[in-house]
């Protein structure tokens, strides 16, 4: 059988396990741990930004990335249905006191228009517009891609206010496969990028934060610490990262899962049930003969 429930459930695949075990270690939070840092500086290099930052899991990866670039009573504007939004447990309002302000959409992309339409007026009867956060691709979209368009007409609606961006790239290399879009071209546009290491890339834990900013990246890793995101040896973490990066990015098409299931389950009846964008379809199967 196999589980297409998510991306996430990948087991690491024998030459990642060899790896991690291989892995050379140091104490990651007095920044020692090479493996660690070859990690953060290939995941910096990967999206065209200066520094990176190893964290735990995507949910620590968006928090934090609020937590720096707003201030408490701000209001966040970003899609109603986004992962901060639905799958994080209020942590943008418990840990970094900001308002979410959500916007309803078609699978789960902004209109630039609504975007401009949502900043608060600078007057004094208003709470300030901290940042705009976007996701890409968009999970309860059905995996829907941003148009890289629409990103940059966003991108200078929020420069023209001052706004910083932040985007959850979670799954940002399957936009990168499907589109031949660079990660750096995505990333550019945004003051910070999180991507996860075990959403389609196959390892089993970690995303990255990636800016240009050093002083954000202090800070980034001053609140890593604060919510317990800070690991010793976690070279054995991250040296599965490292075999993502350099034998997964390309694997990580959307329609993969769905063709491996197909060629493994020829025998069974399938329903095709279409998702919006991108154009493809999840198989879901049921053995001829079974209810």
């Amino acid at each position: 059988m196999i589980d297409l429930r998510s991306d996430t459930v990948t087991k690491p695949s024998a030459a990642m396990r060899e790896a991690m075990a291989r892995a050379e270690v140091g104490d990651d939070v007095y920044g020692e741990d090479p493996t660690v840092n070859r990690l953060q500086e290939m995941a910096a290099a990967f999206l065209g930004k200066a520094y990176a930052l190893f964290v735990p899991s995507g949910t620590m990866a968006n928090q934090l990335s609020i937590r720096v670039q707003t201030r408490p009573g701000d209001e966040v504007i970003i899609e109603s249905r986004a992962h901060i939004v639905r799958y994080e447990q209020g942590a943008a309002a418990a840990l970094a006191g900001v308002q979410i302000h959500g916007l309803p959409s078609e699978r789960g992309i902004l209109d630039p228009v609504q975007v401009d339409a949502a900043i608060r007026p600078k007057e004094p009867h208003t709470l300030p517009t901290g940042l705009i956060c976007l996701e890409n691709t968009h999970n309860s979209g059905g995996g829907s891609i941003y148009p890289l368009a629409s990103i940059e007409r966003i991108r200078e609606i929020a420069l023209a206010h001052g706004i910083p961006m932040h985007l959850d790239g979670a799954r940002l290399f399957n936009a990168v496969v499907a589109t031949g879009v660079s990660a750096a071209e995505y990333a550019r546009h945004f003051e910070t990028v999180s991507f996860c290491l075990s959403k389609g890339l196959g390892a089993p834990v970690g995303s990255l934060i990636v800016t240009s900013d050093r002083p954000m990246v202090d800070k980034l890793r001053r609140f890593r610490r604060m919510y317990g995101g800070g690991m010793r040896q976690a070279g054995i973490l991250a040296a599965a990262g490292v075999y993502a990066l350099e034998h997964n990015t390309r694997r990580s098409q959307p329609s993969l899962l769905t063709r491996i299931a197909w060629k493994r389950t020829s025998s069974y009846s399938t329903l095709s049930v279409p998702v919006g964008q991108p154009r493809r379809s999840w198989q879901v199967s049921r053995k001829r003969g079974c209810s």
